[in-house]
């Protein structure tokens, strides 16, 4: 029983963690004029997941790059099709 216990922890710590990296880095952008990748001003929203709707919750959205089909995250509030609404 003890097993699956620290199994549940770590399992719970290692989802927590890439939580917190991808709001960490997603924050970090200034913003979503262009692709971080590609320097590209064609970005739109991406597919959401599921793990795009857990994401949600923190205001983070996935997006694409249309040039070059990189997916990326940022917060909602910095994409300019967010604002307008």
């Amino acid at each position: 029983m003890r097993i699956r216990y620290l199994l549940v922890i770590a399992i719970g710590t290692a989802a927590l963690i890439a939580w917190l990296i991808v709001v960490l880095v997603a924050s970090s952008r200034r913003s979503l004029e262009k692709c971080p990748s590609c320097r590209s001003n064609r970005v739109r929203p991406s597919w959401p997941t599921i793990v795009d709707r857990i994401l949600r919750i923190s205001a983070i959205c996935a997006f694409r790059c249309e040039a070059c089909t990189r997916r990326f995250y940022a917060r909602r509030s910095l994409w300019r099709g967010e604002l307008a609404r």
